[in-house]
């Protein structure tokens, strides 16, 4: 068996971490943007400019993912300028190339030296110095396109930047015809991928990239002439405010400017031709009727999606309003969807006086745990966390049909006393309109306690509550479902702290094989495995099938098997019968678990 090193290890780790962990926040963004705006093509020879900069070094390692991947040929050289860095911070690129493995070509120029002396606008100089640089060795390299690493964050700025100090509506294109460089173009794979998310690729990765190296700045954080980077910062600070007051700003800015009406605009320009409304209102008295339904057709769409957005809006303001009326509250929070966007909005409504209470049981995966603690030290939201012994609740471990009532009303009961310890008046919960559609005895507990439920108060549902999530640019707006552990097992058949780390340990062996959602149920010493249809075929890979039996008998199980009507939420209530939900819900708070 070949050795593995400690240096390999990390760009292998890294670059599988972008096929899993960051699957669709980097890497299907990376190839929607190749795909959609046609960047690459077979044949291509396409120099990968690098900065050394985050957004840089993670489109290297994109490229070849892609090249890996990729249907058709296409070559890549990683280009490296040296436009006069300090010995560090060359020796910072050169550590980080050899750490992710990209093969850098590095070459020399003077443009830090050419441009320090210039008084006005150095940093704009620079950067046209920097472009033609590359444009010249990528030509001697052979190659016909640059990439570059701009990303959406940038567009949306770019967009504002325009209108607010440059009285134009315009954006960074995705693809360019070079000026001067005939035959040669500039890609921007990155387009479609958020700042965020190369942040938090970069931080769970350890990763320390150059920020700035430019002559003027050497030891600052930010790089340009002060004039103009005050205004990108002052854009920034602006699309923050505004996303406090409509979450789906940053979105509408981006569509801005693929939903262009040249018939309602006064004037444009065309190839530097200026043109004027004026020119055509006379000749232009009539259109055709297909154009008119076109038209017709782009309008009923752009207002149905501003139609939904609106009364997602709205309701957001309405569980805003409900938030304002509270003097004070705890949020019963494990880090899902749900409950992340109450605390998120609890605390932007609050302050400091809404705060998380977070319970650390056997039912829980640490996973959860950790990733709650995160959200709140990034938020600055303060926290509790409790010690549930669930197991000594009475019948729990019984597993009764409504073993979930007697665990939230013994959590719920224990949440309040934290919150009376603390001086907070109200506790909160996270279900929404969608948790009235199964069975969820856990809401009456909530019902009977008096715990509120501000999301269902609002009238949100679940893909509303992940599109305020995304909007917000809160990581879980994509995050699968999920519920506790005791979940997993059949009524009747007793709870064990040692079968709850059965299912712990094969459910998180699947997270790390790539399966997001998904459930292992467990009948005795059986686990029957829970996946999405489009998943079918990988988990019956003969290799992944094979992992997985051996692993699985590992933990405990003696049997394996793949349930073919694929994952759903609540099947174990499938061996109920006669539920009945109205006795549930009626006069509930609509408290409770989420997606069994």
């Amino acid at each position: 068996m070949t050795q593995v090193s400690e240096s390999e290890k990390d760009y292998l780790e890294i670059e599988q971490d972008l096929r899993k962990r960051y699957r669709k926040n980097l890497w299907c963004r990376f190839t929607k943007a190749i795909r959609e705006y046609d960047l690459v093509q077979e044949g291509d020879k396409i120099a990968v400019c690098i900065s050394g900069g985050k957004d840089s070094m993670l489109m290297a390692k994109l490229f070849q993912e892609l090249k890996r991947h990729n249907k058709f040929e296409f070559d890549v050289k990683f280009l490296v300028m040296d436009p006069g860095y300090k010995a560090e911070n060359r020796q910072l690129i050169e550590r980080n190339a050899r750490r992710l493995n990209i093969p850098i070509d590095i070459f020399e120029s003077d443009i830090f030296e050419s441009v320090f002396h210039i008084e006005s606008s150095p940093c704009y100089l620079c950067a046209r110095m920097r472009r033609g640089y590359l444009y010249s060795r990528a030509r001697e390299l052979g190659c016909n396109k640059i990439a570059l690493g701009h990303h959406y964050d940038d567009v949306i700025e770019t967009i504002l930047m325009g209108m607010l100090y440059g009285a134009q509506v315009q954006t960074m294109m995705p693809k360019l015809h070079s000026t001067n460089f005939e035959g040669m173009e500039l890609i921007r794979p990155m387009y479609l991928i958020r700042e965020e998310h190369i942040e938090a690729w970069r931080d769970y990765n350890n990763l320390h990239f150059l920020q700035c190296a430019c002559k003027f700045t050497e030891n600052s954080t930010f790089c340009g002439d002060l004039e103009n980077t005050s205004k990108r910062r002052e854009i920034k600070q602006l699309i923050r405010q505004l996303r406090r007051i409509n979450p789906f700003v940053e979105n509408n800015i981006f569509k801005s400017v693929e939903n262009v009406n040249l018939s309602t605009v006064i004037a444009y320009k065309q190839d530097g031709v200026r043109h004027h409304f004026l020119e055509t209102y006379e000749t232009v008295s009539c259109v055709k009727s297909q154009e008119i339904k076109q038209q017709d057709a782009h309008q009923d769409n752009t207002a149905k999606t501003v139609e939904t957005q609106e009364k997602t809006f709205e309701k957001l303001m309405r569980l805003k309003q409900y938030l304002q009326a509270l003097d004070s509250a705890a949020v019963a929070f494990s880090g899902g969807v749900d409950s992340t966007l109450l605390l998120k909005a609890a605390h932007d409504v609050l302050g400091d006086r809404a705060v998380a209470v977070i319970a650390k049981a056997c039912v829980f995966p640490d996973r959860e745990l950790a990733e709650a603690e995160a959200f709140c030290q990034q938020e600055k939201i303060t926290y509790y966390i409790f010690e549930a012994d669930v197991l000594a609740v009475d019948g729990f471990m019984d597993n009764p049909p409504d073993r979930c009532y007697r665990c939230k009303k013994a959590l719920f009961q224990e949440i309040q006393n934290i919150a009376q310890a603390h001086g907070i008046v109200h506790v909160l919960e996270g279900s929404n309109m969608d948790d009235l559609g199964d069975y969820r005895p856990g809401m009456q507990a909530v019902a009977e306690l008096g715990i509120k439920s501000p999301l269902r108060e609002a009238g949100l549902y679940k893909q509303e509550i992940r599109e305020l999530s995304r909007a917000y640019g809160l990581k879980t707006w994509e995050k699968p479902s999920y519920a506790c552990l005791a979940s997993r097992f059949v009524y009747g058949e007793k709870i064990t702290e040692e079968k709850l780390w059965m299912v712990g340990q094969a459910e998180q062996r699947l997270i790390e094989k790539g399966f997001r959602q998904m459930r292992v149920r467990v009948h005795g010493t059986l686990a029957r495995i829970e996946v999405p249809q489009e998943e079918f075929e990988r988990i019956m890979q003969d290799a992944v099938r094979s992992e997985i039996l051996t692993e699985f008998r590992a933990y405990g199980f003696d049997y394996v098997t793949f349930d073919l009507q694929g994952y759903r939420t609540g099947s174990m209530n499938q061996t109920i019968e006669g539920i009945e939900h109205e006795s549930i819900f009626k006069d509930s708070a609509f408290g409770g678990d989420k997606g069994h």
